[in-house]
């Protein structure tokens, strides 16, 4: 039956999430880009379910998520406002969720629309019998338990049940988006992560009319409950379908500055405001978990799954972006009778988020894709939100200054100058371990400690947990499952033995940080003062992360020579995505998957960076390894440049090139592509061990890294490179960041020269990460 929206809103009470009348339409541009990515007649229908308010233990983030997709949706893949219908807290009940989707997604969508489904909140496990093959996973509405005792009954909605949903749908052009995990847990904290799955109920039996209702969905497709059973568990879910952590792990929810969302959703939703209409699903999720893997490591591992799930290409949501490139944010509404503007800024990264500052400058972007003369100057920001301004003739000296731009909601903006304090802190969690005595003398003293602060777990934003460990060695501590962690940290009959050690916010052992049994926290404290240089080195580095803004034409590749050659990762800059490869350049990509890419201790790896621009370019190469080290790529005073490869690449191949040794060995001619290391030299780059995630940074610029280098060139061979574990690297970073502050001093736009602040010019250079799992 085809409902109207009107009546379906009539008959279930529901209310579309709509901003305020103050609010302005899709911009002409983007609703014109929606014709051009489908037929006039193909649809997009949108159901978001978010529930925070849970009575028991209520969660933060779910409907944060809510709001990430519905922005990304509107903007990014030109879903209609009316078309999203989202249900929060406590209209998210069984009854209204399952009439949501009956009437809102069945009753509307036609053939080959385009459905997407989310749902956001506790997972749980419902049993239909006694054996281990009748219990299913199932979504937790805002329904309280209808009974209490050993065998509760809830109002869950049953994986079953939500398979017949989507099999019922006309269309399998559907996307199914579950930020929730099912794994049973006793603490609502992992470290300084809330979980998802939900808390302290086992045994609980479905309501009669959850299964009455299943019962009306097997009738309407002659199907038996046997039969259901048996796609359920072999996954034949319609569509596609996302799931924010894999069957036996939990699914988490983090707090940042001003606002708490789902791990998945948030890195999810960034990474697809910065694709382009041909990324792939798959590298979406890739580039999402590896976003994720700096606060969960290995805790969390979203999982692609599905009907649709094995076809190629497999674009997000089934849909291309609206053909621009990536964007930093979006317009959202006016304010202050239209001098200001309000900007979702949805596709800044987390970390950069966090700490961007006042006087930050974005760019418009065009229909094409192409940055405006034009720039949006920060004046304040809270959580995603950020109030902007025209900036002043004075910031960006153009002589089109006179001719104002005509801005409409939706329209896109990108980062041109980023603003960052000088003075980023770490933040370290104190776990729910620790007693309150331990608790005050850690809080004590990690207080004295310049550029630090300490925090209870679970009530802010954290960088890293200090936790108790036993008598186990870190390395078993990292190679343990989540699950079996808490266990571990609570076994009383080791706490005698007990000393302190470092953890991510997921608890994740940080290598070679646990110390010996016996000692007291201020001890353990004064410890670890040289790894929490270490660390905030490696949180200073992240906030140069900028491929996807830098107006530096560059790409950099990962390449394994043994035991395989083969490549594995690229990485290019924004302005090099727009920019062809060079005829003798390879055309061949890195295999497409959603799983961190994996390399054996022992392997081969080279780097092989290519210069896009029209001139020179300057470069360094940091790397945060498995065991914690940050280490540099030091280089001879000269280098070999490889010819361009066009195969996979081997180690007689990348031996060949010319020796240039009058050269900066850190400079990069223009289209020129550079090997790091050469093979032909007699260092090999092995990938080390303990088994964890490793991180490399290239960075490139326009100018030299004079402060950097001189920190690095103290022990810097002639003739043979080497990667040389850096002795003080909050120093090299401080002084890199310095030097890339000053490499934009004489460039438009300017925002001058704040004595506190870091002042950094998308134009002046780009950094490219890697992140790989050591195993």
């Amino acid at each position: 039956m085809d409902l109207t929206r009107r009546h379906f809103l009539q008959r279930s009470g529901l209310a579309l999430a709509v901003f305020g009348a103050g609010d302005l339409v899709l911009s002409p541009i983007v609703q014109r880009y929606q014709s051009a990515l489908a037929e006039p007649t193909r649809r997009k229908l949108a159901l978001l379910i978010g529930i925070n308010q849970y009575r028991q233990a209520p969660l933060y983030g779910c409907g944060t998520d809510v709001e990430l997709q519905r922005e990304l949706l509107i903007h990014r893949f030109g879903f209609q406002r009316g078309d999203i219908l989202t249900l929060i807290d406590q209209q998210a009940t069984r009854e209204a969720i399952t009439t949501a989707f009956v009437e809102h997604l069945i009753g509307q969508a036609r053939a080959d629309d385009v459905v997407v489904f989310h749902f956001s909140g506790y997972g749980g496990q419902v049993a239909l019998g006694a054996t281990p093959d009748a219990v299913q996973k199932s979504l937790v509405t805002i329904d309280e338990p209808l009974t209490e005792g050993a065998m509760p009954i809830v109002n869950d909605l049953l994986a079953e049940t939500l398979l017949l949903l989507l099999r019922s749908l006309p269309t399998n052009q559907v996307t199914t988006i579950l930020d929730t995990s099912y794994a049973p847990r006793t603490q609502p904290l992992q470290g300084n992560l809330r979980l998802r799955s939900r808390p302290g109920l086992t045994g609980a039996q479905p309501s009669d009319a959850e299964l009455a209702f299943q019962d009306s969905l097997l009738s309407q497709m002659n199907l038996d409950r046997p039969r259901l059973a048996v796609q359920r568990r072999s996954g034949q879910m319609p569509g596609v379908v996302l799931t924010a952590a894999s069957t036996d792990q939990w699914a988490a929810e983090a707090r940042w500055d001003g606002f708490s969302a789902g791990l998945f959703t948030y890195a999810l939703t960034q990474q697809l405001w910065q694709a382009t209409p041909t990324t792939a699903l798959r590298m979406t999720v890739r580039r999402a978990t590896e976003q994720m893997g700096q606060l969960a490591k290995r805790v969390q591992q979203p999982h692609i799954s599905g009907l649709m799930s094995k076809e190629r290409p497999l674009t997000p949501y089934h849909l291309p972006t609206v053909p621009v490139g990536g964007a930093d944010g979006v317009i959202v509404r006016f304010e202050e009778s239209g001098k200001a503007v309000r900007l979702w800024l949805g596709g800044l990264s987390a970390a950069v988020l966090e700490q961007y500052e006042a006087n930050s400058l974005l760019a418009l972007v065009d229909e094409s894709g192409a940055q405006r003369d034009r720039l949006l100057q920060i004046v304040s920001r809270e959580g995603l939100l950020a109030k902007a301004k025209l900036a002043p003739a004075s910031v960006e000296n153009s002589p089109l200054i006179e001719t104002a731009p005509v801005l409409h909601v939706g329209q896109f903006v990108r980062e041109q100058v980023r603003v960052l304090p000088r003075t980023v802190g770490l933040t370290i969690a104190l776990d729910s371990n620790l007693a309150r005595i331990e608790r005050v003398d850690a809080i004590s003293a990690i207080s004295a400690l310049p550029h630090v602060s300490a925090t209870i777990a679970g009530e802010q934003a954290a960088d890293y947990l200090f936790s108790k460990t036993h008598a186990v060695q870190p390395t078993q501590i990292a190679a343990l499952p989540a699950v079996a962690l808490p266990n571990l940290l609570s076994n009383k009959a080791a706490v005698s033995q007990s000393s302190y050690a470092l953890f991510s916010p997921g608890r994740t052992a940080i290598p070679n940080t646990a110390g010996e049994g016996g000692e007291a926290v201020k001890v353990a404290v004064k410890r670890l003062v040289p790894k929490l240089q270490t660390l905030l080195a490696a949180k200073l580095l992240n906030l140069t992360v900028n491929e996807t803004a830098s107006q530096l034409a560059v790409r950099a590749t990962l390449v394994v020579l043994a035991p395989e050659a083969r490549r594995l990762m690229q990485q290019t800059s924004a302005i090099a995505q727009l920019a062809p490869l060079s005829p003798t350049r390879s055309t061949v990509l890195p295999l497409e998957t959603d799983q961190l890419v994996s390399l054996s201790i022992g392997s081969q790896i080279q780097y092989q960076l290519e210069n896009q621009s029209e001139q020179a370019v300057h470069f360094l190469l940091l790397h945060l390894d498995s065991n914690g080290d940050l280490v540099s790529l030091d280089l001879p005073l000269a280098h070999a440049v490889s010819p361009a490869l066009s195969q996979a690449p081997t180690a007689d191949e990348t031996s060949e090139g010319t020796i240039m040794p009058d050269r900066d060995s850190n400079t990069i001619d223009s289209h020129e592509t550079l090997t790091l290391p050469q093979a032909s030299t007699s260092f090999q780059w092995l990938v080390s061990g303990p088994t964890g995630l490793a991180t490399t940074y290239l960075l490139c610029s326009r100018a030299p890294f004079e402060q950097t280098m001189a920190l690095l060139d103290t022990t810097r061979s002639s003739n043979t490179p080497s990667l040389k574990t850096l002795a003080k690297p909050l120093e090299v970073v401080q002084a890199l960041l310095q030097d890339l502050h000053q490499a934009g001093d004489h460039l438009e736009p300017t925002v001058g020269n704040p004595s506190d602040s870091f002042v950094l010019n998308m134009n002046v250079w780009a950094c490219l990460r890697f992140v790989y799992q050591v195993v």
